[in-house]
């Protein structure tokens, strides 16, 4: 190979290799913090469900009941300063139910919140049209009922807002839906993170 030859290729190698980026440049891992942010991140969804779910499944009370527990995911009630913002917090519960139905097989079955049973079956499954006036067929006629939750997940995610820090809380709890355990608060747990803004 002549000289010519090799200054051109080593210089191809040093241009492609200067605007290289590796993987972990381009796709930081979730479970880390990056500097470039601030307040909640990925790590707190992550640690946050890992924590709630493991304790979820730990826990002595509930798994000493004798039926499968049947689980409605709600929502995460969001009272951090950016509350009016564009915030999907339900992300928390979302991975938490993930973890649930992977691991809690046998013992915990999850269920779709009412509406959103209702929207899917309207939109998918086929029925009769009525005429103009509702009657014939079954147009206005009830839906296939879904199995009944006994138990209702639902957190909060709440922030104290200082000048250099913002604290956050998330807190869980399982609710009775039906029978003796009604509006009992049967599970509770918390994950907390002090951040810099």
């Amino acid at each position: 190979m002549n000289g010519a030859m090799k200054w051109v290729l080593s210089t191809a190698l040093l241009a492609g290799g200067a605007g290289c980026h590796s993987y972990e440049d381009e796709r930081p891992p979730v479970d880390s913090l990056d500097k470039r942010d601030k307040g909640l991140q990925s790590k707190d969804v992550v640690d946050s469900s890992d924590q709630m779910a493991a304790s979820i499944l730990g826990d002595a009370d509930l798994n000493a009941r004798p039926d499968r527990m049947l689980i409605v995911v709600g929502n995460i009630e969001n009272k951090t300063a950016n509350s009016g913002a564009r915030m999907d917090l339900d992300i928390f519960l979302s991975r938490v139910s993930v973890i649930l139905q992977r691991q809690g097989r046998g013992r915990i079955t999850l269920l779709v919140k009412k509406a959103e049973i209702q929207a899917m079956q309207s939109k998918e499954l086929d029925l009769q049209p009525g005429d103009e006036f509702g009657q014939g067929g079954n147009k206005g006629a009830p839906l296939p009922a879904r199995r009944q939750p006994d138990y209702m997940l639902n957190g909060t995610i709440t922030e104290l807002n200082n000048r250099g820090t913002s604290y956050y809380l998330f807190d869980a709890k399982i609710f009775g839906l039906k029978g003796q355990d009604a509006g009992v608060q049967v599970w509770a747990d918390k994950y907390e993170v002090k951040v810099d803004k």
